[in-house]
This record gives C-alpha cells, sequence and structure tokens, in this order.
C-alpha cells in the first residue's frame, strides 16, 4: 500500500531532485522507497524512539538522506515519549511492534488494537518545532511534508506554520476516533490549514496541496489525486478487514469482561 502511495507522490511532483521532510520515518520503510523514487531527492528523516533510530541508521545509508533522531512538535526542549511493543501477528513477541509511539498517551487505540501495548515507562526525547528547524536550514521550497505522527498532528502542524508556507504538499494519517489523548480530527486539521485544500483523502490519510504556491510545468491544471490511485481497492478491503477484525475482537472482550 504504502509503495503505491509513495509512487503516486512520485507522479504528482513531476522532478527527480524533491526536498521532502519525512516526519516519523520509524525504521526507514518509507525512507528507502523515497531513495528509490528520485534519484536526486533531499531527504531529511525525523524520528524520536531510539530503537528505530538505530534500526533506520542500519537499514538507509545513503548520502542523500538526513536522520534527525528527534521529536517534531510544537517546542523545542524535551517531552516524555510512549513507546509502542506488542505484535499484531499475536506471535507473544512483546517487542516487535514500534510503528504505534507517539508524543501523546494512548487511549482508545488501547481498545480498538488490543494487541498494540505500550511500556510501562516512558522515555524522554528531544522535541524541536519544525519552524525552529527550518530557519536553521538552506532550503527555500519543501515540496512534500510525508508525516506519521500518531496522534500528534496538531503540535506538528501548529510549530510549523512558517514552513508549510513554504511547503507545496502535505500528506499525514489522520484519526476522528481519539487513539491519543488529544488527537484531533481531520476538520480540526483542515482549520488549522486555511491555504491548503484536500486533493487525496481515503481512510485515514490525507494529502493537502498548498493554494498559494503555483504549480511545476507542465502542472497547469490542478492535479487531483483519487482515492483509489492512493489506496486501491484490493488494498481497502484488506484494511476494512484488518480494523473489523480488531474491533470484534475488542468488543467481545469487554462483553466478558461484563459477564
Amino acid at each position: 500500500m504504502r509503495k503505491q502511495t509513495l509512487q503516486t507522490m512520485s507522479k504528482l511532483l513531476q522532478k527527480n531532485n524533491p526536498v521532502i521532510l519525512e516526519i516519523g520515518a520509524c525504521m526507514g520503510e518509507d525512507s528507502v522507497i523515497f531513495l528509490r523514487e528520485f534519484s536526486d531527492i533531499q531527504l531529511h528523516c525525523f524520528e524520536p524512539d531510539p530503537r528505530s533510530v538505530k534500526i533506520h541508521q542500519n537499514t538507509v545509508k545513503d548520502a542523500r538522506c538526513q536522520l534527525h533522531p528527534i521529536a517534531i512538535s510544537d517546542v523545542d526542549g524535551e517531552a516524555e515519549f510512549y513507546q509502542s511493543i506488542g505484535s499484531p501477528d499475536e506471535t507473544g513477541d512483546s517487542s516487535e511492534w514500534l510503528q504505534s509511539s507517539s508524543l501523546k498517551a494512548p487511549k482508545n487505540h488501547l481498545e480498538v488494537f488490543p494487541w498494540c501495548k505500550f511500556s510501562e515507562n516512558t522515555v524522554k526525547v528531544p522535541t524541536r518545532s519544525l519552524d525552529s528547524w527550518f530557519a536553521e536550514q538552506d532550503i527555500d521550497q519543501i515540496d512534500l511534508i510525508w508525516a506519521d505522527v500518531q496522534g500528534a498532528e496538531e503540535n506538528l502542524i501548529k510549530g510549523a506554520l512558517k514552513t508549510l508556507s513554504h511547503t507545496k504538499y502535505f500528506y499525514t494519517e489522520f484519526e476522528d476516533d481519539e487513539y491519543y489523548e488529544g488527537q484531533i480530527t481531520l476538520q480540526q486539521i483542515k482549520t488549522l490549514l486555511p491555504k491548503f485544500k484536500v486533493i487525496g483523502l481515503f481512510y485515514n490519510n490525507v494529502l493537502f496541496k498548498n493554494t498559494e504556491m503555483p504549480d511545476s510545468a507542465p502542472n497547469t491544471i490542478d492535479q487531483i489525486v483519487w482515492p483509489w490511485d492512493l489506496f486501491p481497492p484490493r488494498v481497502l478491503l484488506q484494511l476494512g478487514k484488518k480494523r473489523l477484525k480488531s474491533t470484534v475482537k475488542s468488543l467481545q472482550g469487554k462483553a466478558k469482561a461484563k459477564v
């Protein structure tokens, strides 16, 4: 799914040398695909989880990619970080799932995905606002921000308003359910981005376009990335089944608890 989505981004950007910020790079799976898709890419990856940072460093060895071991938030400083553990395959391995770690404490995520646990102890991680980081860079324009911050979308956006004004496309996950404490909805994300419009929306991913930045030639017509380009029907079915299974399991657990 993500590989097809990234390939769609390649068609959308129409250039081989984009500047891309990957916020929440985790173990580097998407980083590797970005590097394959764009020959002259300038890729900046941000990942605060020490476990994921170590894996990313061992996986992505490319001069075109810079890894920043920090959490992007709305302030420069330090914050508690909630590390996810668990196994979606119910193998009993409690250490393999890193992808749900967040600056936000888990809430409904614990019920919807009961197999995903969180470490009893948080870790301290350095935080920076994207605007603070961007002010130090020799970058005039960002082609794409690719964000997966697990419920911390509000922190990211509020600390990146100037950076976003220099950004052509912004792609992020979202949830209208409060998976993490204080997580904002898609409508609230839209409200924070009045100069952006949605051009791709499906399941829990949204692609925004900056309406104040001109299209690059030959993009003279506003592009629409249709949902089935980002998420083919077969993938949608798999996602739906997976989420339904998790929801049913959660409801069954609640029913047993009441007995």
